[in-house]
This record gives structure tokens, C-alpha cells and sequence, in this order.
């Protein structure tokens, strides 16, 4: 029996959390393919703030190494943001232009941070918090300025 091609948008918490009980359920049913706009293995995004005060790294808040892509026989694309989904042809396309067809399509992207539409928005030092590019970027950010101002109750 061939398996069907499951191709998933987002490669966050929910997501791979759906794959583990997919896999856990019919480990051979599908054959399984991830795009992950960051060029990150899964991780526990709740515990960004620690990692922005220090008390934990990257590779300490990391859920799902590269390896368990690996082990899953799960094909990665990490840093690759899907921008279009062929629904007729069945078929994703990333920013760089890689294309992955699909039986099935699984689109968990998350959220994305609302940033006020408020003069200054777009001045330097204006950080949204959702990643860790973002966490990199208020660590760089705080050796510069001395003062932050936070707009929001998230992460």
C-alpha cells in the first residue's frame, strides 16, 4: 500500500504534537513532510522568556531534536515559509520556491503578534515577541538601551 503524502504547514508546538499521536496511531500511514518558516527544530515557545533572561538556551527549551525528523523519516524544510497553497493541484510552495505535493494538508502556523498601528512603530528598538528572532533581537536590543517600554501581556 502506498502511503498518502501528509504535508504540514508550521512546524510548532500543536502541530508536532499532532504528528507524534499521527505517528503513534498508524506509524505507516503517511508519508510526512514539514515546512518551518524558522530555521529551528520544534520548540516550547512558552519558554522564550527564560531564554531571554538567560536561565535557559535554545537547545535547552528544543522539544523535538533533528534527529526525531530523522528517526520519523520526516522530510524538514526549516527556514522555508510556505506563501501558496494550490488547492486544485494539490500542491504547497515555500518562499525559495521548493514545491511539495499532498494527499492531505495540515496548516498550523500559529499566530502572528499585533503591532499597534501607532506612530513609531516601525522606529529601532520597536520589537514584537513571538520567536526567536525576536528573543535574539530584544537581547541585542537591550544592550544598547537602557530603558523598554511593554505593550502587551503574551509571552
Amino acid at each position: 500500500m502506498k502511503k498518502m503524502k501528509l504535508v504540514m504547514v508550521g512546524n510548532g508546538m500543536a502541530g508536532v504534537r499532532t504528528l507524534e499521536e499521527l505517528l503513534k496511531i498508524s506509524p505507516d500511514l503517511y508519508d510526512i513532510t514539514v515546512f518551518g518558516a524558522e530555521p529551528h527544530p520544534n520548540y516550547n515557545r512558552i519558554l522564550l522568556s527564560p531564554v531571554l533572561a538567560g536561565e535557559q538556551t535554545l537547545d535547552e527549551i528544543v522539544l523535538n531534536p533533528l534527529s526525531w525528523y530523522e528517526e520519523n523519516n520526516i522530510k524538514l524544510h526549516l527556514g522555508k515559509k510556505v506563501v501558496e497553497v494550490d488547492r486544485n493541484k494539490r500542491v504547497v510552495k515555500s518562499s525559495d520556491g521548493t514545491e511539495e505535493a499532498y494527499d492531505r494538508l495540515l496548516i498550523a502556523t500559529g499566530s502572528n503578534p499585533f503591532i499597534l498601528p501607532v506612530p513609531g512603530k516601525d522606529l529601532p528598538g520597536v520589537i514584537s515577541y513571538r520567536d526567536i528572532a525576536d528573543t535574539d533581537a530584544m537581547i541585542d536590543a537591550a544592550k544598547q538601551y537602557q530603558h523598554a517600554v511593554v505593550i502587551g501581556g503574551g509571552l
